[in-house]
């Protein structure tokens, strides 16, 4: 038996893991008889091991600690008489491995099989079927099945059924995939056991031989299932270790299977000596997969006090991944922890991969955290500030130029501002141009970048400036100039102007030479006013005046002026002397004077400074604000905005805004707007100013008696008369109104709020009600919003002829509620039953969700329309758009639900959305035919539903004031998808929150769910918080448990890990449980707990 050594002294090694899976030592077997063989003894069960076996894997596991144990008794007996003694030691051994990944046999593909076999076998048919066809069709067949076969061998080709079972075991485990690299490849060791155990059982096998095969199954069986505390304290002695061999790498490759378990020996060292060791090995070589790369761990543990070695640890990782740059990504990133000494691992990493975002951000975040390191930002700035490399992301390059200005001196600045100058010169010119365009004539000194920011340039060209502040005092002019030679000729003549015009050295023949060539060739820059300055105050007028005059060049005639002024044909030449005049003295542009002047009568006189030109922003405003509207009386008011125009000179100020102002005063002050409507009316006017004041009238009337209604609706009938003519207040219909259309719509939405708020028509009712018929009937208006959706309320509540529809059952809410209800109301409902195409679904978006209305209002009266409005008698296709929209925007009805059954299930099946909500609730009421059966049954004809009603199902009952009636049918139909659709359970998540199901039933339906699923689940931090919160019991650790091991999003993982790790450290009372130790095992295998 295999069991765990007693404490050895440090310096001994022999009782290890790696020792006992060694073994060669037999011991005999408790109970069994026998004379064993040679000197080779059986090493004993660790019943720790068979222990975890059983909790981890449950029925699977006791399956294979009984062949075990088998096993065990078979190689212990030394009896010749035994016939295929081997064979049978084989057969015991190769049924306890392969109990193992059967364990997961939902994780199998035999579904896939099954599919490609049969897929196989119906091509075969159809080649056979097309042996009396053309020669054409038969190729066709043949290829068929090629392919069928192709891809089955694909299948068999991929993994063997048993490695995927495998590897599921161990990602439940363990929560990541094993490793498969460094000699440390546990599935691929597993795997060739399993094939020896075969070829023996089919070949026979030696007695010996087959001991053999049992020492390598239990050492492998070690490997995979040592209890975690049991492996996480030999993983912590091993890193302890200073003095190392080769033997000491072995037993570390034993106690590896996941990235965690590398993760947590590397995090343990306190020392550089392992990382020599496995830096050979495949060990330390980043992921391939996204997983977490272990290295990290060490990092952490060793920056602080061994940042050189462990430094050239990763540059050896480097240089062995740098082939791709995802494997790259993993060592930059490293190298980013450990300060300078990680720089050179940072520049191979760039160097090869220099338009990675990833690593040049690495790069410069290392420059930013150490701006001593001279040589590296000026690497890092010769590759991150290149436009090729960042021509899609700034956020870092403008972080780094701070750092690369920042301690420039006389010794560095040079150097840096001819690498900046080069990277410039990378820009395309187009860029080039647009910047300098935006930035006018200003000195390139004060540049700052204008927004909207177009790439990389304005960032370079702000570094180009801050360096040349900063260098000015320091360095000669000669040495900026060199430095500045590599850029563009149209930003080079910026910075040249800029650099001797704020220079102290610069001689004064080097200025005149400059003004000489710019003058010719350039536009004035603002630097340029210093130089000429500097030259009128120094120099003798002989020595410049001619020269400047020459490269001004000689001025057009008036005739050929005028004519290119005609034609906007101004030549280049002549717009440079143009603006030029306007820095060089009097003497020197005299000759350009007439020329200048009449060029000036086209585009102004010549300014010395442009400004940068910035994108400016606006929005509508109204020439008076509301608060300013409410400081006057309504008539007052009312007039200022009648005589008011709008103006060109006033820029988005329109009779819009000022309506919209106005309808804020009147909401705000209803009362007294509504004193004296017609008198408001007739001093505004413009529709514009009459529809802003009904809406502002609609949205305050609740502040308005009943002694007005008169009034207001006289106000309406004004309006539906259009007495007064429409004057253009703007360019167009946004401006302001052209018809007097938007006031009558207006008219009705205040008709609407009259009968929304009680306050009725007084003796006007009969003119309301041909009001709304009126509108109702005239179709001709299509919807505000232009769609295609099907979306009918959407449109509906947009469109003319189905508002006054909704002002309609308004009103008769209103006379209903008073007792009066007359029958233009119901009338003009009929009217519409009969419409088809999208009128008629508009207005069955009103109708449809106010069916209950309908029928509190009158039932029978909903009875009377509902064959038109649902059923057979509606027009084509009608009647289920009507139930559809019903459900969509409806409250929950029974009549409909009872009545309409077929219906229902047909918006159900289309998805229509509430529908499902609609469904369950009837199932929850009782109504026949909707009970947990018949639903069951239905919602499985459609892939999907099933979960879906599971969300509707918690979504309906979740809250804390719902009967507890619903309990028992919501758990029944629970316990049906749990039955008989396990692979449509994800939404039951949602019953998390479901209070009225007691937790005793919750957890034992919710652990049968997430044990179909294999823990995963919607919800499943809303699952782990209800599971928490209770009394701990064995069922919620192992809801806790499957949860923890199923989920696949890291942030859900970490989140219900929380939750279970609280769970466990409340419940010691049951440790002794299977469940209390798997979730433990669970929670230490993730790094979760200690």
């Amino acid at each position: 038996m295999i069991t765990r050594p007693k404490a050895a002294p440090p310096q001994s090694r022999s009782t290890d893991l790696y020792s006992q899976t060694q073994l060669r030592v037999q011991r005999g077997v408790a109970g069994c008889g026998g004379v064993l063989k040679g000197n080779m003894e059986t090493p004993e069960l660790d019943e720790t091991l068979l222990s975890h076996l059983v909790d981890e894997l449950n029925d699977d596991g006791k399956r294979a600690v009984s062949f075990l144990r088998s096993a065990q008794a078979l190689i212990a007996f030394d009896d010749d008489s035994i016939p295929e003694h081997g064979s049978l030691i084989a057969y015991a051994l190769r049924e306890a491995m392969k109990a193992i990944p059967s364990s997961q046999n939902a994780a199998s593909t035999g579904g896939e099989w099954k599919v490609l076999s049969r897929e196989v076998v119906e091509a075969k048919q159809q080649l056979t079927a097309a042996a009396d066809l053309t020669a054409e069709d038969r190729e066709s067949a043949l290829q068929r099945l090629f392919t069928k076969v192709d891809a089955l061998d694909i299948f068999h080709k991929q993994d063997a059924v048993h490695q995927r079972r495998l590897i599921a075991v161990i990602v439940n485990r363990t929560g990541t995939q094993p490793l498969t690299t460094g000699d440390v490849a546990p599935i691929t060791s597993y795997q060739k056991i399993l094939g020896r155990l075969d070829r023996g059982l089919h070949r026979g096998i030696a007695i010996d031989a087959a001991r053999s095969l049992w020492l390598d199954c239990v050492s492998i069986l070690r490997q995979l299932f040592t209890p975690p505390e049991i492996r996480m304290a030999e993983l912590d002695e091993l890193a302890r270790l200073q003095a190392l061999t080769s033997q000491d790498l072995e037993k570390l490759k034993l106690l590896i299977v996941s990235p965690y378990h590398l993760h947590r020996f590397l995090g343990q060292l306190d020392h550089p000596a392992w990382l020599d060791l496995l830096v050979v090995t495949q060990l330390l070589d980043p992921p391939t997969d996204r997983q977490g790369w272990p290295m990290f761990a060490a990092v952490d543990a060793l920056k602080k006090d061994h940042a050189p070695k462990l430094a050239g640890i990763i540059e050896r990782i480097a240089k062995k991944s740098i082939l791709t740059e995802s494997a790259s990504w993993y060592p930059a990133r490293a190298a980013l922890e450990i300060g300078k000494y990680g720089h050179p691992t940072l520049k191979l990493c760039l160097k090869k991969y220099p338009r990675s975002q990833a690593i040049s951000s690495f790069a410069v975040s290392a420059s930013e955290a150490d701006t001593d390191t001279g040589a590296f930002i000026e690497f890092v700035a010769s590759i991150v500030l290149n436009h090729s490399n960042w021509v899609h992301s700034q956020a870092y390059v403008k972080k780094f130029m701070d750092t690369y200005c920042l301690g420039v001196n006389q010794e560095n600045g040079p150097k840096r501002l001819k690498i900046l100058a080069y990277r410039i010169s990378d820009v395309p010119e187009e860029d080039l141009s647009y910047a300098l365009f935006v930035m006018q004539n200003a000195s390139l000194g004060e540049y700052s970048a204008v927004q909207p920011e177009r790439g990389i340039l304005p960032t370079l060209l702000r570094g180009l400036a801050c360096l040349l502040n900063n260098l000015v005092e320091s360095c000669t002019s000669s040495d900026l100039l060199a430095s500045i030679s590599p850029l563009p000729d149209s930003v080079q003549e910026r910075a040249r102007s800029w650099v001797l015009a704020n220079s102290r050295d610069v001689e004064i023949e080097s200025i005149t030479q400059e003004l000489v060539s710019a003058i010719a060739k350039r536009d004035p820059l603002v630097d340029d006013e210093k130089l000429i300055q500097r030259v009128v105050n120094e120099c003798p007028e002989g020595s410049y005046v001619s020269a400047w005059q020459t490269s001004l060049g000689t001025p057009p005639g008036l005739q050929e002026l005028g004519t290119a002024l005609s034609e906007r044909n101004v030549n280049e030449e002549w717009r440079r002397a143009y603006r030029w005049s306007a820095f060089l003295p009097a003497q020197v542009s005299a000759p350009w004077s007439t020329a200048v002047a009449v060029i000036s009568g086209s585009y102004g006189p010549p300014v010395k400074r442009k400004e940068p030109i910035r994108a400016t922003f606006g929005y509508g405003r109204s020439p008076i604000s509301s608060e300013e509207l409410s400081a006057m009386s309504p008539q007052d008011a009312a007039q200022w905005i009648a005589n008011w125009s709008p103006s060109n000179a006033e820029w988005l100020v329109s009779a819009r805004e000022l309506g919209r102002a106005l309808e804020s005063t009147v909401s705000s002050n209803t009362e007294e707007w509504a004193r004296d409507p017609v008198v408001i009316a007739s001093q505004l006017r413009h529709p514009t100013y009459i529809a802003h004041y009904l809406l502002g009238l609609a949205k305050g009337i609740s502040a308005v008696g009943t002694e007005a209604a008169d009034k207001i609706v006289d106000l309406i009938e004004l309006t539906r008369t259009h007495p007064w003519p429409v004057i253009v207040l703007g360019k167009d219909d946004f401006d302001y109104d052209p018809t007097w259309r938007p006031t009558e719509h207006a008219g009705v939405s205040l008709i609407k709020a009259l009968a929304h708020s009680n306050i009725g028509f007084g003796e006007r009712g009969e003119y309301v009600w041909s009001v709304l018929a009126s509108e109702v009937e005239d179709r001709s208006e299509s919807s505000g919003i232009i769609s295609s959706s099907v979306d009918y309320l959407e449109t509906a509540l947009n469109r003319p002829f189905t508002q006054a529809l909704e002002a309609t059952f308004s009103v008769i809410s209103m006379e209903h509620k008073n007792g009066s209800t007359r029958a233009e109301g119901p009338r003009i409902i009929d009217s519409l039953l009969m419409l088809t195409g999208r009128d008629g679904a508009e207005a069955r978006a009103i109708i449809a969700p106010k069916a209950r209305f309908i029928a509190y209002v009158s039932p029978e009266w909903l009875e009377a329309i509902a064959p038109k409005l649902f059923g057979d008698e509606a027009p084509p296709t009608m009647g289920q758009t009507a139930v559809d929209l019903a459900l969509q925007w409806g409250q929950p009805y029974e009549w409909l639900l009872e009545n309409y059954r077929s219906s229902v299930r047909d918006s159900v099946r289309k998805g229509v959305q509430n529908s499902l909500s609609h469904y369950v609730i009837a199932m929850l009421w009782g109504v026949p035919g909707y009970t947990p059966r018949e639903n069951i049954s239905f919602l499985s004809g459609n892939a999907g539903d099933i979960s879906e009603a599971g969300k509707a199902l918690g979504l309906v009952l979740r809250g804390e004031n719902v009967s507890d009636e619903y309990s028992d049918t919501a758990v029944e139909f629970w316990k049906l998808a749990v039955e008989e659709h396990s692979q449509e359970l994800l939404g039951f998540g949602w019953m998390a929150e479901v209070k009225v199901i007691s937790d005793e039933t919750w957890n034992s339906v919710m652990l049968n769910t997430l044990s179909a699923t294999r823990g995963k689940i919607d919800l499943p931090q809303s699952v782990a918080e209800r599971a928490a919160d209770q009394e701990q019991s064995t069922e919620t650790l192992a809801i806790l448990d499957s949860l923890v091991r199923g989920l696949e999003e890291e942030w859900d993982r970490r989140e219900v890990a929380t939750y279970a790790r609280s769970s466990l450290l409340s419940a010691t009372s049951l440790a002794d449980t299977a469940e209390y130790r798997r979730l433990r095992t669970t929670l230490m295998e993730r790094g979760h707990m200690d």
